[in-house]
């Protein structure tokens, strides 16, 4: 897959008509997949490279309407998922206050026409586009005969009822529902992040862990103990993981700790990333360290249990 992060000189690079989607795609849920597999689809059918619109950073954050917001991929895991879909082309716009002001039509014509060639647009139930969030599926239809291009707009996908999104998605993960995000995911929630030195409290009770400074654009699961893996240089040990504040050591700033189990070497200063699979049990202050190592040896128990059934 071909990477451009600039809306300029498009034309001259991809040299062709093309089959375009456009979206922010946070997570690549199983919504953002079907549109990844019909695009990719059509592209084969039409003899056209396949192209992936997409903005960085996320559209909702630079315009302040959640500048909070935390992502559930970073954007390098955003572009790798896209490109195992088989898309050839992945435009990465540079979103802006001065982007964000860019009429719908002006996009349409001037980008998607223009500059792609675009013979067949496919969007998504919710996406929409240009100032205003006036580019929707009506302002494309609208244009489609003008501009000689197919059309297609994909249905929401539900599980359990809910109709699948990012920010549906980002709900469940504040809650701490791992396995039901996993579920719209079709994969397991990771967060990245480099290992950094803690207080190595954990080492003397029998519990030493990785402590993880997390990418800062990620979103964390809400707070507690988790059944995962901790994938090290490729490879996934199985791993019991708290989010939390320690608040049986008095202390107020979140910490992603991971005890990786049957394993030692000295990972600090690594890239390593943290899978959820099941939580098991919410944040508790305990009366002492023996009340907290009773209580570490069954959440390990557990967690064991959780991961060998998987």
């Amino acid at each position: 897959m071909k990477i451009l992060r600039s809306l300029e000189n498009l034309k001259s690079s991809l040299k062709t008509s093309t089959v375009v989607t456009l979206g922010n795609f946070d997570g690549i849920h199983l919504g953002h997949q079907a549109l990844l597999e019909r695009t990719k689809e059509i592209s084969l059918e039409k003899g056209l490279p396949s192209c992936v619109i997409t903005y960085y950073p996320n559209p909702a954050m630079v315009l302040g309407k959640d500048k909070d917001l935390g992502g559930i991929t970073t954007q390098t895991d955003k572009e790798n998922l896209i490109e195992s879909y088989g898309i050839d082309w992945l435009i990465v716009v540079p979103f802006t206050l001065e982007f964000a002001q860019m009429e719908a039509e002006e996009f349409l014509k001037n980008i998607l026409i223009q500059e792609l060639g675009a013979k067949s647009i496919l969007i998504g139930f919710n996406h929409c586009f240009g100032k205003g969030r006036r580019g929707d599926f009506e302002l494309l239809q609208k244009y489609s005969s003008e501009f000689g291009y197919d059309l297609e707009k994909l249905d929401p996908v539900f599980l359990g009822g809910m109709k699948l999104s990012s920010s549906y998605i980002r709900s469940l993960l504040r809650e701490g529902k791992v396995a039901e995000a996993e579920e719209c995911l079709g994969r397991e929630f990771s967060v990245s992040g480099t290992v950094v030195e803690g207080h190595k409290r954990g080492r003397t009770i029998g519990f030493p862990t990785a402590n993880v400074k997390p990418f800062p654009e990620l979103i964390l699961p809400g707070v507690g103990v988790y059944a995962g893996r901790t994938e090290i240089d490729g490879k996934a040990y199985p791993s019991m993981i708290n989010i939390g504040y320690n608040p049986t050591f008095g202390e107020n700033a979140i910490t992603l700790e991971s005890h990786i189990f049957d394993f030692s070497g000295d990972i600090y200063g690594k890239k390593v990333r943290i899978l959820f699979s099941e939580r098991i049990r919410s944040e508790i202050k305990f009366s002492g360290i023996d009340a907290l190592v009773d209580q570490l040896k069954k959440d390990e128990t557990v967690s064991r249990k959780i991961l060998a059934e998987r």
